[in-house]
């Protein structure tokens, strides 16, 4: 028994010394393996997929569609190269009314200050001081002209965010009220619409706004009032599917009752986007399609650059060129307007559709905020999981 003990202590131990090596064997394996799997994954680019036993392939006709391109692209990657041009794109859309507004109001500065000191909220002392009336509204018109000005360029630089969007609020605000176009539904509305995209803007641009309560409430003031355009535009389509003529004729029941269908889906769709917009769910893929179909809209009801040509050394304007639906004083009638002040108004509403468009497109690109039902929403999920 006792000349046993080291046969067996040896036994124990030339064991152990064969788990050993077998353990370093298997580890030189898996390392062999890893570098194996390591060059596989350099040959192609870094895209090794590990593939999991009982996973289930992505269904759904946009998930298949994503995961081949996804394939055949590093979305990643191409996302991050295009980045700082898209945002760049965004913000000029975003800016596009105030360049156009200060350029056409450094063309024809005088105007404007008439169309201020007659028309505007100044007119109540246009009989009575005119001399002042005149200094009030060259003071108020070339400090709107310096901040738009200034302002979209800051932006555009990202100098000064600060400074630059409150400049581009006080005057989007003002700008209603010294132009009297407070009873311009569509004008306010769309004002609105800028407001709340310059509010989101500044959120991200801003540091003071980059704290954590400060910037989501902030977005969510933005975000309520980004969709101020498209409830207008359902009050619109509301009101005209409730004031259908009547009629005998069949043809014309048929058609009305056409468009009736068209406003009603019109209606229920800006409707459910809009609340979709304001409470943050599935807010960036809404706003994605609400800037789309406004860049449409816009094309369609304001293209200025189709009212105009040049001919004989100077500017023709078209003679059909309808009058945009714009609120105007009791007082003066589409026919008093010039075909170049229709022109203007195409020209100014078609930057305006323009830019709250841009508008939108921030809250597609920054998202909705902590304050928001889908806080963390994905634009395009199935890419993002993709690269992870």
């Amino acid at each position: 028994m006792v000349n046993e003990i080291p046969q067996g202590t040896n036994g124990v131990r030339t064991a152990m010394r064969t788990l050993r090596d077998s353990s370093t064997n298997d580890g030189n394996d898996d390392i062999e393996m890893q570098h194996l799997l390591d060059q596989q994954g350099n040959h192609t680019g870094g895209k090794v997929a590990l593939v999991k036993a009982g996973a289930k392939k992505p269904e759904g006709f946009f998930q298949r569609h994503m995961t081949s391109l996804d394939e055949r692209l590093n979305v990643k990657m191409l996302m991050r190269a295009w980045k700082p041009r898209l945002e760049f794109v965004v913000r000029l859309m975003l800016v596009a009314t105030f360049l156009d507004d200060s350029l056409h109001t450094a063309i024809s500065f005088s105007e404007h200050t008439n169309q201020v000191g007659k028309d505007g909220c100044l007119n109540w002392l246009a009989t009575t001081s005119p001399e002042l009336v005149a200094i009030l509204s060259t003071v108020a018109l070339g400090i709107g002209l310096v901040a738009q000005s200034l302002g979209s360029f800051c932006l555009l630089a990202l100098l000064q965010p600060d400074c630059a969007t409150k400049a581009l609020i006080g005057w989007t605000i003002a700008q209603p009220v010294l132009y009297g176009q407070l009873s311009n539904a569509e004008f306010v509305a769309e004002s609105l619409s800028l407001v709340g995209g310059l509010l989101t803007l500044r959120a991200h641009l801003v540091p003071e706004q980059a704290t954590h309560v400060t910037s989501a409430r902030v977005q969510l003031l933005g975000r309520l009032l980004l969709p101020a355009m498209h409830l207008y535009y359902a009050g619109r389509f509301l009101f005209s599917a409730l004031a259908l003529d009547e009629t005998t004729s069949l043809a014309a029941y048929v058609s009305s009752l056409s468009m009736f269908v068209v406003r009603a889906v019109a209606l229920v769709a800006l409707a459910i986007g809009s609340a979709f917009v304001a409470a943050g769910l599935r807010s960036r893929l809404v706003a994605s399609l609400l800037a789309l179909v406004n860049v449409g809209c816009v094309f369609r009801q304001h293209p200025f650059f189709r009212f105009v040509r040049f001919e004989n050394g100077k500017w023709e304007y078209d003679e059909d060129m309808a009058m945009p639906r714009v609120a105007l004083p009791t007082d003066i009638s589409p026919d008093d307007f010039y075909l170049r002040q229709v022109y203007d108004l195409h020209r100014y509403y078609f930057f305006l559709g323009l830019s709250t468009s841009g508008a939108l497109l921030l809250l597609a690109q920054f998202g909705p905020g902590k304050i928001a039902v889908h806080k963390d929403e994905v634009l395009l999920p199935v890419a993002a999981r993709a690269q992870d």
